[in-house]
């Protein structure tokens, strides 16, 4: 073009309104905004975190007067262990395009700022999509998320892993079935997603409550909640209220407040994002259960083995209250930031903000994952 620049755009000035960067990118995660709220604990040092879990009574019962009484010592407490777990988010910048070029009045947005917002944003995001893998085999760097915990060592989760272990406790061994939780697959004998039943919702509720210990969030992606909402208006009025915690409508069931997290395992809102990770839902093939031949448990529903399993929608009751959120008590490390480091050969900086993080499951028991579903 000749001249290169037009009549008008040579003497008039552009505007720029909002005077702020929109994020049309990162997306929002409930889950992690109750784990924030009640669940952080500090990791104050050491090699690693370990919790106690009582698993098996003491020996005692009914006897006749003047008859011995059994008294063998047995143990009855072992521990889970979780391991320091560390990520990262690099920000580089260029000192002539901040501290020569974006600024004064012509500078809109801070270059800087925007930057430092987009690495807070891009942590935490890495971290929700995290919170639904596990830490263990190839993934071994990562959080132990809670795909992982809400297992029973012979079902497969919603990613199709079957996790014999937790908190590196061997599970159905000595400590018999105390850590462990059903997945319910929710789909047809053909391996399809399903629809999700109002009395498989109830019965996995149940099956998550222990006396008074009931869940306190249930959540999925926006296609599962759409699904339940649909469901629950044939089997009861429900009232939209406002959460305490993420400050935005939901709706009970029984105890627990029903939310959509953005982030979590889905079919059809799902993605693999090559720096964020993966929360698109995939295929398995089913080992079958013990009620049709197969090795996993039988109230978790899957169909004979060697059926192509679509693993469609996925949602959650979670005990928040047995969960905790460790993150270290160093603030270089807690989700903060380095500072910037200059490059040796050239004016660009760069700093990272660092978090050790990692998700300790107390009790799987009171927590349950639903999968397979797709209407």
């Amino acid at each position: 073009m000749d001249p290169n620049v037009a009549e008008l755009n040579a003497v008039t000035l552009f505007e720029v309104y909002p005077r702020a960067v929109t994020d049309e990118f990162f997306l929002a995660t409930p889950f992690l905004a109750y784990l924030r709220d009640h669940c952080m604990v500090p990791f104050t040092g050491g090699t690693f975190m370990q919790s106690p879990i009582r698993y098996a009574p003491l020996i005692g019962g009914f006897y006749a007067p003047g008859s011995a009484f059994n008294i063998t010592k047995r143990t009855t407490i072992a521990a889970l262990q979780f391991d320091t777990r560390y990520m990262y988010v690099s920000i580089p910048e260029y000192k002539e395009e901040i501290q020569v070029e974006n600024k004064g009045a012509n500078a809109v947005v801070s270059l800087l700022e925007a930057d430092m917002a987009n690495g807070v944003d891009t942590i935490n995001a890495i971290t929700a999509v995290a919170l639904a893998q596990s830490g263990q085999g190839a993934r071994s760097l990562a959080i132990n998320g809670w795909v992982e915990q809400i297992n029973d060592g012979i079902t497969p989760s919603y990613d199709g892993n079957i996790y014999t272990t937790y908190g590196q406790q061997a599970r159905n061994g000595a400590v018999g079935s105390t850590l462990n939780s059903v997945p319910v697959y929710c789909g047809t004998s053909t391996g399809q997603a399903g629809v999700i039943q109002y009395s498989t919702l109830e019965e996995g509720y149940q099956d998550a409550s222990i006396g008074k210990k009931e869940p306190n969030l249930g959540t999925g992606n926006k296609a599962v909640i759409a699904y339940i909402k649909e469901k629950m208006q044939v089997q009861q009025r429900f009232q939209q209220e406002k959460d305490p915690v993420w400050g935005v409508q939901g709706f009970r069931f029984n105890n627990a407040m029903i939310l959509k997290d953005d982030y979590f395992p889905s079919l059809k809102y799902g993605q693999n994002d090559p720096i964020l990770g993966n929360w698109l839902t995939g295929t398995f093939t089913s080992p079958g259960t013990t009620a049709n031949g197969g090795t996993a448990a039988a109230a978790s529903n899957l169909p004979v083995s060697g059926t192509t399993v679509t693993v469609g929608e996925v949602f959650c009751f979670f005990n928040t209250f047995d969960q905790l959120f460790r993150i270290t008590d160093n603030e270089e490390f807690g989700f903060g930031f380095s500072g910037f480091v200059p490059a040796q050969d050239n004016t660009r900086v760069v700093g990272q903000i660092k978090a050790m993080v990692n998700l300790q499951g107390l009790s799987p028991r009171t927590q349950k994952q639903f999968y397979g579903i797709g209407g």
